[in-house]
């Protein structure tokens, strides 16, 4: 059965009201033009008129209905369009220029409606091709969707007054909080967050180390142990380990349980009941694990989305590792960095949109191996400088005994250090930690944690 095209969603009266106003009111069509494009509009002709108007605009010549005629008439399509009856028509539709805003918009949203029909069409064609999978199907569908559904329109400028009021209420509650200077997620480590006032919404951390060093552990322990008394939900994308490994580590850590023996069931009475004490704790976590290790960008982004409108109030995304992390789009070998440099934007896009930190993890190159000072320097961030570019924070991690490792070391504690290479909203310096490697957790420098 073929499709009738012809009813498809559109508005001639918003059609004709846009481009009425764009004759009358110059900073109506920069307005529309922003919002829209030519191919937005369902009749041709309006579409071909609004596509002079922007070419006009954007050649600086002055637009009302008289230069609007002799430009249509100097292109030979005045009379195609309709002549003068045409640009009358679109006058009268016009009252007021106040409402071009809202008919654009309208203009708009019958495109996306009409996009989102033929992302129908396209959708049948790949669910017949028996040559692709459903993943890629799916992948495919979730990028149409959300590129006909992509808003061309730039964001509105804002006036200092009206964004300094929000600011200074911000501002005012954090002078408030007498013992909590925290105003971010708390991570759990006092010197962290007296450097970042907690990891702030819409920033996107760096915690960068070479491999074995302990920065899924860091990362698992500030969702862990951090957040404060909230317990708003966290989410995890494990794309080096299964959530079941994963969370062996979190009862670890927890219960206070050696690691491997906790993995052979080596312990004892009191080992155990501490075990069944921990499940219980993580269990009431508000802590959720996505596994999935052909993790795309276009993934990442679509579920961070159906997770966000699930759980509102999303406190903190983590990403083990970046490098593990695909854009989605076949690239030949030497396009890695460009790719690694679209995934680092796309991850601080995303942190933004859904207004949240996200914490992602990142390996640092080889280089760090070859210096006699190894301990690691923002340079040695791996496969892009796009990184360091789009980080708020980056954290590089060095353990002075990783290089001197022993039979012993595994059941003996060890110090981290933890610097601060990069904050945007605060000062840089180093903190250190202690790691208890056989419960795979890091406590503030000095603690006892029983």
């Amino acid at each position: 059965m073929t499709p009738d095209y012809s009813s498809l969603p559109n508005s001639p009266e918003a059609e004709r009201a846009v481009l009425g106003s764009c004759l009358f009111s110059r900073e109506a069509l920069g307005t529309a033009i922003e919002i829209l494009k030519p191919e937005d509009f369902y009749s041709p002709d309006n579409r071909k008129m609004f596509e002079v108007l922007s070419a006009m605009y954007t050649a600086d010549k002055p637009v009302d209905f008289v230069t609007a005629q002799i430009e249509l008439d100097s292109q030979g399509i005045l009379e195609t369009l309709g002549g003068q009856a045409f640009l009358a028509e679109l006058a009268a539709n016009v009252t007021t220029t106040s409402n071009a805003v809202y008919h654009a918009q309208i203009v708009r949203d019958n495109a996306v409606r009409r996009k989102l029909f033929f992302v129908g069409d396209a959708l049948r064609g790949m669910v017949m091709n028996n040559s692709l999978s459903i993943a890629e199907i799916v992948e495919h569908a979730e990028k149409l969707i959300f590129e006909a559904a992509e808003n061309k329109s730039a964001s509105d400028f804002r006036h200092v007054k009206d964004i300094i009021g929000p600011v200074f209420v911000d501002v005012e509650e954090r002078y408030r909080q007498n013992d909590d200077k925290t105003s971010g997620y708390p991570t759990g480590f006092a010197d962290l967050d007296a450097y970042t006032g907690g990891l702030q919404p819409g920033s996107l951390n760096i915690i960068a180390a070479r491999p074995s060093m302990g920065k899924t552990a860091f990362a698992v322990n500030i969702a862990q142990f951090g957040g404060g008394s909230a317990n708003r939900p966290v989410l995890i994308f494990s794309l080096e380990m299964p959530a079941e490994q994963l969370v062996m580590r979190m009862l670890s850590a927890e219960a206070k349980v050696n690691l491997s023996a906790l993995a052979k069931g080596i312990f004892d009475t009191d080992d155990f009941q501490r075990i069944r004490e921990a499940c219980d704790i993580l269990a009431r976590q508000n802590i959720f694990i996505n596994d999935d290790s052909n993790l795309t960008a276009v993934d990442f982004r679509t579920r961070c989305r159906r997770f966000k409108t699930r759980y509102p109030d999303l406190a903190l995304v983590i990403v083990d590792y970046l490098q593990l992390m695909s854009s989605g789009e076949k690239r030949l070998a030497d396009g890695r960095q460009q790719e690694v440099s679209d995934i680092s934007r796309m991850l601080k896009a995303s942190a933004r949109e859904m207004r949240c930190p996200v914490i992602a993890l990142s390996q640092l190159s080889r280089a760090v191996e070859s210096r006699n000072e190894k301990k690691p320097q923002l340079s040695d961030l791996r496969d892009s400088g796009a990184i360091e570019q789009d980080a708020d924070l980056v954290l590089l991690m060095f353990r002075e005994d990783y290089y001197t490792e022993n039979e012993n070391n595994d059941l003996q504690d060890s110090k981290a250090d933890i610097r601060v290479a990069k904050n945007r909203n605060g000062s840089t310096g180093v903190f250190h930690l202690t790691f208890m490697r056989e419960y795979t957790r890091f406590v503030n420098f000095g603690e006892e944690v029983r």
